[in-house]
């Protein structure tokens, strides 16, 4: 299975060059840590077995909330908690579309609107 990681290396560059007026700070801050999530680098953990002196590097994580490696569990906690609170009825989803006319001012003030 292909990682997110690598989904974001081989494109990241082709978004910022198509959307990069559009790209919120937090959108780059994601790309990055999921970019760099696990990446063997200079400061990667080391195990080392106090047998057979036995070295081995383990990349970190970058915990970021969008990283879907990183926030697994937390995600599925949060699933599980959600479903214990569902009342004993019937559930709609229901989804609306904005009006082109205001996308751009969702776009813009996100926390706002949503």
């Amino acid at each position: 299975m292909i990682a997110l990681a690598e989904v974001v290396q081989r494109f990241k560059g082709l978004l910022e060059q198509r959307y990069a007026d559009q790209l919120l700070p937090g959108h780059r801050r994601a790309l990055q840590a999921i970019e760099q999530c696990r990446q063997l680098s200079q400061d990667a953990l080391t195990a080392q077995c106090p047998d057979c002196h036995y070295q081995l590097q383990l990349p970190r994580s970058c915990g970021h909330r969008s990283c879907p490696r990183c926030q697994q569990r937390d995600s599925q906690v949060w699933i599980d908690r959600q479903l214990r609170k569902r009342l004993p009825v019937e559930y709609f989803m229901i989804t609306f579309t904005l009006p082109a006319q205001l996308r751009q001012l969702a776009w813009r003030h996100q926390r706002v609107v949503y």
